[in-house]
């Protein structure tokens, strides 16, 4: 990673599962600090890793920002050996989780940079639909073809809608997860649950197979100590300690495993998450857990119950910080970059508004949010709590996934605390976006 300059004395390290409102918050933040940003860690979650990889590097290619390392994250969560997309996010994000947008078509030439010192990868994704398949070990395959890495590569088209997926679909709780064998499948956060697994577990390679068929690629994992993201983590908080901010707008499994790795380095880790509720219903379908939080729980009471300096951005404010169609298609005029980001929000205002009726006025401004409290702290008012996080549902165990209060910690005054941002400026972010966005643009046309 480059070393900061004279006036970069707050450097930011993002880490993020790069879909629509992941890449306006990098667009934000090279509008606004471009200087500050070191590094952009790519995980699973909104899309594979891989495609979130390649999503990052695209878009750091079309904002003139192509030599900004981009390390691969954990292709999967903590409690799981493989990762897939659900159709949830397909639909929040588009099949290749920028609106289906092809970054190309809005790139100045040349069109885009190749063979860039500063990208590690090392992600691939596994085609099980292939008939050579032969799935042998929890994390490995032993033969087969790699999926396509075409840009453009979008999954296959679902029979059923993302609503119908509930029905699918069920909670990773512990007690379950003890009675499966490997290879253990997240389903965006959750488990499995077709048709065909009512009787028993369907195992190796026709799971996997049917899983392709059903949602697209299927992603393994690898060691997380293994991952050039994780090893960012611990480097740059060894060298700039709480200078550093690392900014996660994706699950918490790339710090999680850092932080296991390297236990010295987390008092000195500042980290602004985009993630949680502590006052408003979660986004999932139980209504009670946020998306991040829920895709790996386990991670994430790691991560909260840690003495790292921890600054939640979650649905309390997001969802007060509503992006509108007029505002968005403002962008367009200045530029081909403003087009991209005009192009990207519509489809986000779209797909919210038919999700939900509270997002009539507009999508809300998730990542972007983060990213920009980490730039002015002075935009969200936080409550200090202890914070912890749900990881089974049942009688006194709670909603896995759920961010909440630590009871065990409540009343111990020596206990770390989260700053839960509860209050938010919406009126001078939006304004912060709606000016960052044409002038990034601009500068770069």
């Amino acid at each position: 990673m480059p070393a900061p300059g004279e006036d970069q004395l707050a450097p930011i390290l993002l880490d993020m599962d790069t879909g629509a409102d992941d890449a306006l918050a990098i667009g934000l933040l090279m509008a606004y600090a471009p200087e500050r940003l070191v590094a952009v860690i790519a995980t699973y979650g909104n899309v594979t890793q891989s495609v979130a990889q390649r999503n990052t590097r695209d878009v750091l290619d079309l904002l003139g920002a192509g030599s900004i390392p981009v390390f691969d994250g954990c292709r999967c969560p903590s409690w799981a050996d493989s990762f897939v997309a659900d159709r949830a996010c397909a639909h929040f994000h588009g099949d290749n989780g920028l609106a289906d947008l092809h970054v190309s078509d809005y790139m100045p030439a040349p069109t885009r940079q190749t063979n860039v010192p500063g990208v590690h990868s090392g992600g691939a994704v596994y085609d099980f639909s292939a008939n050579d398949i032969d799935f042998t070990v929890a994390g490995t395959v032993s033969a087969g073809a790699l999926g396509a890495d075409t840009q453009h590569n979008t999954a296959k088209p679902h029979a059923a809608a993302w609503t119908d997926e509930p029905a699918a679909t069920q909670s990773a709780e512990p007690e379950l997860l003890k009675t499966m064998t490997p290879p253990i499948i997240s389903v965006g956060g959750y488990l499995p649950k077709l048709p065909n697994l009512s009787s028993a577990p369907l195992r190796g390679r026709n799971l996997l197979a049917t899983l392709t068929d059903e949602y697209g690629p299927v992603e393994m994992a690898v060691r997380p100590a293994d991952t050039s993201g994780v090893k960012a983590i611990i480097e740059a908080a060894r060298r700039w300690g709480k200078n550093l901010t690392v900014v996660c707008t994706g699950p918490l499994t790339d710090v999680a495993a850092a932080m296991i790795e390297a236990p010295d380095i987390i008092p000195h880790l500042r980290l602004v998450i985009m993630g949680g509720a502590l006052t408003q219903q979660g986004n999932c379908f139980d209504m009670v857990s946020e998306t991040n939080i829920l895709q790996d729980p386990e991670a994430a009471d790691l991560v909260f119950r840690s003495l790292a300096d921890i600054t939640m951005v979650g649905l309390d404010v997001t969802h007060r910080c509503l992006l509108d169609r007029q505002t968005a298609e403002g962008w367009a005029n200045s530029g081909k970059v403003g087009r991209f980001f005009a192009d990207l929000a519509s489809f986000m205002i779209t797909a919210n508004a038919d999700a939900d009726p509270m997002f009539a006025a507009g999508a809300p401004m998730h990542d972007p949010l983060a990213v920009a409290a980490a730039i002015d702290p002075s935009l969200i008012r936080v409550f200090d709590i202890a914070m912890c996080v749900d990881t089974a549902t049942g009688n006194r165990e709670g909603v896995r996934g759920r961010t909440i209060g630590d009871g065990s910690r409540l009343n111990d005054p020596s206990a770390p605390c989260c700053h839960v941002a509860l209050d938010v400026d919406a009126p001078r972010f939006l304004d912060m976006l709606d000016r960052g966005i044409p002038a990034l643009s601009q500068r770069l046309a």
